[in-house]
């Protein structure tokens, strides 16, 4: 193997290094995190603007359907991971707290009110990017650079867990103090799919992804990139903006999950 680590990354394009990555992926069982990443490489190239990233992001309702996918992440997926289902139980402790009732309380004041003082307070048919905006109370994060390194891991990363309370208001006609009856507790999630900052996104091999150990293991011997056969190696950031440069493909997405429901029955004194 040579053991210059220019002429190794020199010997193979961003192009061939970027479109490896699903296959690898897929030899290790990662396959929402290959179909996402191959919807990225086959889209038209479109930069996600910051703000979609930020936690005031605008209404999603407003997004294009080229830059929305609520097909490939699911919550059924989701949910046979231990780091979901622990995210679940801290967010339905805390999704009627009171930040969260300052949040629906915003929200309620919205709404369209009937002559009875009565209104829907979003449905159980409602799709997440629909719930987001009109009755999403609060989120927990999950994920992070020290979990396991799985599907989840290379899926989504670092996302949002969302939960959006759904059910009736009533608004008083005295004092116009509004209350909530939640009937359903709605979960899904949240996340922005692009590459655009200067992060390491791992060495890869033909099987995968290194390990934290074998990544380690890996730097200590004289810094030298891993090889498929056709090398790969080190791919970062920059590797994806090349891409997109010479294909004119790689286009940013926002992901949202389908909606797992539960049912409930409180009420809330939204003030």
């Amino acid at each position: 193997m040579n053991g210059n680590p220019a002429a190794l990354e020199d010997a193979t394009s961003a192009i061939d290094k970027v479109e490896s990555i699903p296959r690898a992926m897929r030899h290790v069982g990662w396959m929402v995190a290959a179909d996402l990443m191959e919807r990225w490489l086959h889209s038209s190239a479109w930069v996600l603007p910051d703000v979609w990233k930020s936690p005031d992001a605008p209404d999603p309702r407003t997004l294009p359907a080229s830059s929305l996918d609520e097909r490939i992440v699911r919550m059924s997926w989701a949910m046979a991971n231990p780091r979901v289902r622990i995210g679940m139980e801290r967010l339905r402790e805390k999704m009627a707290n009171g930040p969260a009732k300052k949040l629906l309380q915003r929200r309620a004041t919205k709404l369209s009110w009937g002559a009875n003082g009565r209104a829907d307070f979003g449905s159980q048919h409602d799709s997440a990017v629909q719930l987001d905006w009109k009755c999403q109370s609060n989120y927990e994060v999950i994920g992070g650079k020290l979990d396991t390194m799985d599907d989840l891991y290379g899926a989504l990363g670092s996302a949002a867990l969302k939960v959006a309370l759904v059910g009736e208001a009533t608004r008083d006609a005295q004092n116009g103090k509004i209350s909530l009856r939640v009937t359903h507790a709605g979960f899904y999630i949240r996340d922005t799919y692009d590459f655009n900052g200067p992060q390491t996104l791992g060495t890869w091999t033909k099987d995968g992804v290194l390990n934290k150990k074998q990544i380690f293991a890996n730097a200590v011997m004289n810094g030298l990139s891993f090889q498929w056969g056709i090398p790969s190696g080190h791919v970062s950031n920059a590797d994806f903006e090349q891409y997109r440069i010479e294909t004119g493909l790689g286009g940013d997405f926002v992901i949202y999950s389908d909606v797992y429901w539960e049912r409930t029955d409180f009420v809330l004194d939204l003030g």
